[in-house]
Parts: C-alpha cells; structure tokens; sequence
C-alpha cells in the first residue's frame, strides 16, 4: 500500500504516510490514487479535524517517480498526468480541515510542490528541499511556481527555481517555508501535539479561517474584509459559539 492512514484522538486526527521507501517515496500512479482516496473520504468526513501526511522512512517525498514518469513522451500523457497531480493538490487545500506537512526528511521537485499545498509545514533538524527541476530542463508542473510565490515572494521563488537550490531546514524556516523546525526524533510527538492543539478549533471556525485566508490573497481588500464579517457573524450566532461562552461564564463565576 503505496498511501497508510491510521486515525488518530477518536478520529479526529488521520496521520498519513507516502509509503515507498525504496523510491524515497516518489509519486508515482499508485501514491496518486492513495492519495485520491484519502481525500476522497477526508471530503465524506466531516468530524475530521486535522489531517497529516509524512513520508515513512527517511524521505518525506522525494518527487514524481521518473523511472515511471519517463514513459510519458507525448504532450497529452504529461498534461494528464501534471492536471491529476494538480487537482489532488487542489483537493488537498481546499479541504475544510487543518493540513499539516510532517516534513520528516528530504523534499525534491515534485515532494516541495505537495508541501506547499498544506496549511502549515512542520520540519525535521537536517532535512533538506529543493525545487530542482530546473536540473531536468522542467519547471513546477503541478502548480507550486505560483503557491512558492505566494509563499516566499516573486524574487526569492524565481531565484530558489532558476539556481536549483537546495535548502536546509533553518534556511526554510528563515524564508518562511516552514512554520516550525524540530529535532528529528521529536517530530512525531511535536506534531501530534500540534494536530491536538489545532483539533480543538471548531470545524465550522477551521472552515472559515482557510476561507478568509484565500479571500485575503485572492481577493480585493474591502471584499475579503466582507467576507470576514460574513464569516464572524455566522459563527457569533451559532450553537458552539454560545456553549462555550455558557461554560466560559459558568467557570468564571
């Protein structure tokens, strides 16, 4: 099985791993279709609040499987298999719960595009990324030159791509790719603790803070402002709000 899931706090988290540890868990068309169903059933499951993807082993991913790949000669092979990578991508991030890239070892082309598409990136001491295809005569194919610039900015995404650097974990976190770095043997406990921390946010409030926060890059000043009202006011009125004020008040007296 190319894609694991295992669910997690009754559920509430599913901790998932890239599993072809002899291809540094490259993508390839079986982690494509693990993939799918994964999201497939995060997208059926509304209770879900946190989802995880590492790779197992000593990689995280290292890119799309070019031994596979390298049988894709025609245009419309490659245009097919760059728009099923990119919706998975799109899948990925327009889930309405949190995402966290368990960065657990190195990420070339391919496995730093995947990263980008997560809500927020936790990384292992000694890890490297790089977006290397320019060392293939390639650009991103699924997306992740316009995410890197919306991540990094214009100038250091086309400086990072054109030079073909490979950066180590605190350079990463310094750029802000990365929202954290950690040592290695404490990355499972520190996002688990993370996933934990993160599982508590009603799904309804996840929801609406990934939304504003794609309106905030998307959209005019004064419409994803709207938006946010919008989004505050829904929520002010709803059921969970009120409990937890109710058991706010309660404690306080």
């Amino acid at each position: 099985m190319a894609v694991r899931c295992e669910e997690r706090l009754a559920g509430d988290v599913w901790w998932v791993e890239v599993a072809r540890e002899e291809r540094l868990n490259a993508v390839n068309a079986e982690v494509m279709a693990g993939l799918e169903e994964v999201l497939s059933r995060a997208e059926r499951t509304p209770t879900l609040r946190v989802l995880v993807v590492g790779g197992a082993g000593r990689a995280f991913v290292s890119g799309g499987d070019l031994r596979e790949f390298a049988g894709l000669r025609t245009r419309e092979e490659v245009e097919a298999m760059s728009r099923r990578m990119r919706r998975i991508l799109e899948r990925l991030e327009a889930l309405r719960c949190w995402t966290v890239a368990r960065v657990n070892g190195d990420a070339y082309g391919g496995g730093v595009e995947l990263m980008l598409a997560f809500d927020m990136c936790v990384m292992a001491e000694g890890a490297r990324l790089g977006m290397t295809q320019g060392r293939f005569g390639l650009t991103p194919g699924w997306g992740g030159l316009t995410r890197l610039v919306e991540k990094v900015g214009r100038a250091r995404a086309l400086k990072w791509l054109g030079c073909a650097e490979v950066l180590g974990a605190e350079q990463a976190l310094a750029a802000g790719f990365v929202e954290e770095v950690v040592e290695k043997d404490a990355l499972d406990v520190r996002v688990m603790a993370l996933a934990e921390r993160l599982a508590g946010c009603e799904p309804e409030v996840t929801a609406a803070l990934k939304a504003g926060a794609r309106r905030a890059l998307e959209e005019p000043r004064d419409v994803a402002m709207e938006g946010e009202l919008e989004a505050f006011c829904d929520l002010w009125v709803s059921e969970a709000h009120w409990e937890r004020v109710e058991r706010f008040l309660r404690r306080k007296g």
